[in-house]
């Protein structure tokens, strides 16, 4: 595929002109991010070496080396026996092979300890050149989260949809097996190796603790409620968030709703390429902490979304980020009231060239958002 090679290519001339002999890719989603290959560790390392002006090297256990051959990208194949391996017949040895002693060498941020340690004889530097290139999305992954992005909002209006006064989750639950059923009608396959499908509500006042996992016991009263659809399909994520009500709004809540939405639009507002992701979530925080809300504020006003849910650019205050055309990331500013509830609202968000172009697609008022309006 040439969207693979076009990923190898760019990651090659990040090695060139660093002055490196080689980058070595050894993690589960960079392996399917620069070949499409779906591979799964485990125990026994999987190494695609990025030499510049040289094949890729896919030093491979010979378990999967079959399967390895199967790769479109032009490439050269060297395995190892397995691990562990009787002398001869380890990784580190095969990667001897190829990498002389005094070579180089560079390696990805998400690189496990074990093979940091493993390769310390050639004192590896660990450099963020992987993470850099996913953050700028190609037409292909920019379609595919397009795609993502509407699944998400119809999973959380199947969600909000299964949501009542009274009612608990484990009733909502069953949004998650329907939107499955849907994504499989629709586009005829759900690769469970590169799919993630979850939507989940939040009821007040637990949608205060924003990274308590709700319980299906949890009831649905008074107060605001997040509902969430977060999910990666085949391949590339997106997320949608609602703050919601199953009965009127109290009035305080209603107050603290729409502050929350119009923070949400100044962090739209402040988006163009060129522009600091510092600079973003600083005029949300500062507006929120000028409205009272400082001792209300959990996180950031959001963060990349690609591949993964959570990736670059980090849209947070004291991050060295800068957004360009083509990345995609959530805008998200939260209050959040112990004892009361939660306020949040995400959308997933396509940079453009002059500003932004929202993926997700659900109302934000006050009244869309209140069930049985």
């Amino acid at each position: 595929m040439p969207e693979h090679q076009n990923r190898l290519s760019a990651l090659e001339e990040k090695v060139k002109n660093s002055g490196l002999d080689a980058f070595l890719i050894s993690t589960k989603d960079s392996i399917f991010y620069f070949t499409g290959f779906r591979y799964e560790p485990f125990e026994r390392p999987f190494f695609i070496v990025v030499r510049p002006g040289n094949q890729p090297v896919f030093l491979t256990p010979r378990i999967e080396a079959e399967n390895m051959a199967t790769i479109a990208v032009p490439h050269r194949i060297v395995e190892y026996i397995d691990y562990p391996a009787p002398a001869g017949g380890s990784y580190i040895e095969a990667l001897q092979a190829v990498l002389p002693a005094e070579a180089n060498i560079g390696v990805e941020m998400s690189i496990t300890g074990e093979l940091l340690v493993a390769l310390s004889g050639w004192s590896p530097r660990v450099l963020p050149y992987v993470e850099q290139l996913r953050m700028v999305k190609s037409p292909y992954e920019v379609a595919a989260i397009r795609k993502a992005a509407k699944y998400s909002d119809r999973g959380l209006q199947l969600a909000m949809g299964l949501a009542c006064h009274g009612g608990c989750i484990a009733d909502t639950d069953k949004a998650n097996a329907r939107l499955r059923e849907e994504i499989v009608q629709q586009e005829g396959y759900l690769d469970p190796y590169i799919s993630n499908i979850w939507q989940g509500i939040w009821a007040a006042p637990y949608s205060a603790q924003p990274h308590r996992f709700p319980e299906p016991s949890d009831t649905l009263i008074e107060g605001p409620n997040v509902g969430l659809s977060f999910l990666r399909v085949n391949g590339y994520s997106a997320e949608t968030e609602r703050t919601f009500f199953v009965t009127s709004p109290r009035k305080e809540d209603a107050e603290v709703f729409n502050t929350m939405v119009e923070a949400g639009r100044i962090g739209f507002a402040a988006l163009c390429p060129g522009v600091s992701c510092h600079d973003v979530d600083h005029k949300v925080m500062e507006f929120l902490r000028a409205e009272g809300f400082g001792n209300n504020l959990l996180h950031r006003t959001g963060h990349g979304i690609g591949m993964g849910g959570h990736e670059g650019p980090w849209v947070a205050e004291g991050s060295d980020d800068i957004l360009q055309e083509n990345m995609v990331i959530s805008v998200e500013p939260g209050i959040y009231w112990r004892g009361q509830g939660g306020f949040r609202h995400s959308d997933t968000v396509l940079i453009t060239n002059d500003g932004y172009e929202l993926l997700t697609d659900m109302p934000h008022d006050i009244a869309s958002m209140t069930l049985g309006n």
